[in-house]
């Protein structure tokens, strides 16, 4: 590994550290170097508050005191995103680094949305694109879908036994994968910014749709994901988690009739075709509220329907070495599922070994 992509890829370490906090905005992270050694770094940590590169110049000058402006200057920046060049909630990044007198700035991934690299450039200051770009692209998928599509980026998990099944005939569905295998979706879930499911999964289940960390550690509630429930005929009812424990949740409904009067619930009207609600519109309403990243946690008939409207970016399946035989529920054959994925080119990405299950990432290819 070259000295740039050790550096890089300490500036994409920093910018995972705001996982939970920075959404809506994107995770950056930034180091500066100076003869080849780091003299500040900084990270994105909460949306209002300075950017990675305010803060890595802050901490430069937190550490070197009187000796910091002379190290800033002409020194090498690494930043994960190209630096902002607007007005927002905080001065623009680009202006704060032309006013340190950097030399060069690494920047892993451009933002077409910014004028960052006009700026620099025009400050003489030297700009290299692209330094680990795919792994730069990664921390903020779901933030360039939203602003590119006005959407969230949707991952939807499964987990089933090797034969397909989701649940046994009498719709029992605990434990099919292993403990290591909920633990992961457990991460997945913190690292998403809402859940998406459906009433028949709330009726069914009962789940809480929340996110722990080590089977039991909560996130603290300010981090937990967004609920989100498609509830066409407002179905739910106050004794079920998602509306009962205080966290927030929007339902998605068809109809405009709403009998729920909880504090933490917002029922919202999408309507769709044949009295269900579209999932295009409450997806676009997702976006327009900032969700960044969506996780769906769904049955057959939801996880068919977004796959109608090719609003499914990726599946993580979780595969059991188990069989639940002839009369199970299947996740790709209710609803013509199975004919849609047939006809829907998958591309693995990756496939690793969760405790005893079998953990794909897959990227469906309309």
């Amino acid at each position: 590994m070259t000295l740039p992509e050790e550096h890089m890829r300490r500036a994409i370490e920093l910018a995972k550290k705001g996982t939970y906090t920075t959404s809506p905005n994107p995770m950056v992270g930034c180091v500066i170097t100076k003869d080849g050694k780091i003299i500040g770094e900084g990270w994105h940590v909460k949306v209002g508050h300075n950017h990675a590169e305010v803060n890595a110049i802050e901490n430069a000058r937190e550490l070197h005191g009187k000796k910091a402006e002379e190290l800033l200057k002409h020194s090498e920046v690494y930043v994960t995103l190209e630096p902002c060049s607007t007005i927002g909630r905080t001065p623009p990044c680009s202006d704060a680094l032309i006013k340190a007198g950097v030399r060069k700035v690494y920047i892993a991934q451009e933002d077409t949305s910014q004028e960052g690299l006009e700026a620099l450039r025009k400050a003489s200051i030297e700009v290299e694109v692209g330094l680990l770009n795919d792994e730069a692209i990664n921390l903020n998928t779901g933030f360039f879908t939203r602003i590119n599509q006005g959407r969230p980026y949707v991952t939807c998990k499964i987990a089933c036994s090797l034969d397909g099944g989701i649940a046994l005939s009498n719709g029992e569905s605990k434990w099919i994968t292993s403990e290591a295998s909920r633990g992961d979706a457990h991460i997945l879930r913190s690292n998403s910014d809402a859940i998406l499911t459906g009433i028949g999964t709330v009726l069914a289940d009962d789940p809480s749709l929340t996110a722990r960390i080590n089977d039991d550690e909560f996130l603290k509630l300010d981090q937990q994901p967004l609920r989100c429930l498609v509830d066409s005929k407002l179905q739910v009812t106050g004794n079920k988690k998602i509306v009962s424990d205080g966290l927030k949740t929007i339902i998605f409904i068809n109809s405009s009739e709403n009998d729920l009067k909880y504090d933490n619930v917002e029922v919202i009207k999408k309507s769709g075709e044949n009295g269900r609600v579209s999932l295009t519109e409450t997806l676009k309403h997702l976006g327009n509220i900032g969700i960044n990243n969506l996780m769906l946690e769904a049955g057959p008939k939801l996880v068919d329907g977004m796959l109608k409207e090719r609003l499914i970016d990726k599946f993580i399946i979780y595969i059991a070495p188990k069989l639940l035989g002839a009369n199970k529920l299947n996740f790709a054959k209710l609803g013509g599922s199975l004919k849609n994925l047939g006809t829907i080119e998958l591309e693995l990405q990756k496939q690793e070994v969760v405790g005893e299950d079998l953990k794909l990432s897959i990227l469906p290819k309309y």
